[in-house]
């Protein structure tokens, strides 16, 4: 976790609630083909791994259908496996051309197009059809694991929630008004940012030094926790802060780009605004470019995305401002450790602003009947408190004299309290205590220290 997210609340369901999803399952002859192509590369190359790649698959094809919310491991792997669930369907017309893109740009360099194609020529383009919904619980624990989506499908289900309702208003005298659109987060919970961005101060030494375009960004996430059967749901707060000024080329890694549109590329189809997260890698020679499965797929609806060496010189692709609603391609470049600049990578936002925002969500949540209640929360005792352990004396100053053992600040180093605990025959019947040692003078100095503490 990095300094600027906070865990500010935890929640629990409520209530059950039933979510319907739709499964689509990889045809046995697509796998064989992308399996065979894995294979031959490592036995050319020498190196590598024989499974498929699907991990580059399953970014690509979650940001051209938004509504994926689980890919499976395995999912390439086994016949029969599902691949991947979504909460709607999709005409699947162009998924198998989208594949192929992606099977020529991964296999092509080291095996050549010609011998891709050779492969792809196999394949059944009317293979692809969606299984029929499944009705899942959010909060009972399934009977088979492989039923387990209640990590991706719950925090999807808070957020569609939430953008029923997606302003927010916080800080002194409500001075950031924002409005939350999703944001495509495969396999890692649900995210929502705000848009356009805020412009705040970078604050040095407590001077400014520049100006940084941050987006808030809230994810919510089920995770599991030692004394509790059922996991907990946690709302995330973090900032993502954007490039805007003209850089000459991106760092050897690439970049991600986050491109919002309110047109789904699998199959053109119009959709709530989303931002959809891209990765932009340099080529050999140095060239920019999108991932090819995208470029073409998005060919095929009028559409296109900018030339990335273009998008480097103009980071701010066609924002929108506050008050206007989003509307056709717009892109942000985040900025991150990879992007070196002047000034200092400071967020421009205190604790403050963060705990602000947890209040006005929490508000939203409650004022519209979300059915997720608070785990827990601390509440002030006033008054004087008394501590369990007396504390020790302190030595004065300038004394040189070994402390008192049973004045030492931790409490089970002192003798009288350390020694009645682990002698105690009815809750530790101890007898034998084992030393692991290297040498004798270790084994001779733990000796001694036990018995001084246990005396």
């Amino acid at each position: 976790m990095t300094f600027n997210t906070i865990l500010p609340g935890a929640w629990e369901l409520t209530q059950d609630v039933e979510y319907n999803l739709f499964s689509l399952i990889v045809p046995t002859a697509w796998q064989q083909v992308a399996k065979s192509l894995a294979q031959k590369r490592v036995k050319l190359l020498g190196k590598g791994y024989p499974s498929v790649p699907v991990y580059s698959l399953d970014r690509i094809i979650a940001a051209s259908f938004p509504q994926i919310i689980q890919t499976v491991r395995y999912g390439w792997q086994h016949p029969g496996a599902t691949w991947l669930f979504a909460t709607e369907k999709a005409e699947l017309s162009n998924l198998s051309e989208f594949i192929k893109d992606w099977l020529r740009e991964e296999f092509s360099t080291s095996l050549g197009e010609a011998e891709v194609d050779s492969y792809l020529e196999k394949l059944d383009d009317r293979d692809w059809h969606w299984k029929e919904p499944k009705t899942y619980s959010l909060l009972r624990q399934p009977e088979h694991q492989y039923d387990e989506i209640r990590f991706q499908a719950l925090p999807d289900y808070l957020a569609v929630k939430f953008l029923e309702n997606p302003q927010v208003c916080f800080g002194e005298n409500d001075r950031y008004q924002l409005t939350f659109y999703r944001v495509v987060s495969l396999n890692k919970g649900a995210e929502l940012m705000s848009w356009p961005p805020h412009q705040v101060s970078l604050i040095e030494k407590n001077e400014e030094v520049g100006t940084a375009n941050i987006s808030f960004v809230i994810r919510f996430k089920l995770q599991t926790v030692p004394w509790r059967r059922e996991p907990i749901i946690y709302h995330q707060l973090s900032i993502r802060r954007w490039i805007v000024e003209q850089r000459e080329s991106l760092p050897y890694l690439g970049a991600t780009a986050f491109i919002g549109d309110n047109r789904r590329w699998l199959d053109g189809v119009r959709q709530p605004f989303c931002f959809m997260p891209l990765a932009v890698k340099k080529r050999s020679g140095g060239e920019l470019l999108w991932p090819r499965a995208v470029s073409e797929l998005l060919l095929i609806n009028d559409s296109r995305l900018p030339d990335p060496k273009e998008l480097v010189k103009q980071p701010k692709h066609k924002w929108s401002v506050f008050g206007q609603e989003p509307e056709g391609i717009q892109i942000a470049i985040a900025y991150d450790t990879r992007h070196r600049g002047d000034a200092p990578c400071l967020p421009g936002v205190s604790p403050l602003d963060l705990a602000s925002i947890d209040r006005a969500i929490q508000n939203q949540i409650e004022q519209h009947n979300f059915p997720i209640q608070r785990v827990g929360e601390a509440k002030k005792i006033s008054g004087r408190s008394l501590p369990f352990w007396e504390p020790g004396q302190p030595k004065k100053r300038g004394e040189k004299s070994p402390k008192n053992p049973d004045d030492l600040s931790t409490p089970m180093l002192r003798p009288k309290i350390a020694a009645p605990a682990v002698f105690s025959s009815a809750e530790n019947p101890l007898h034998t205590i084992l030393i692991l040692w290297e040498t004798k003078e270790g084994r001779d100095a733990l000796i001694s220290e036990i018995c001084k503490l246990l005396s």
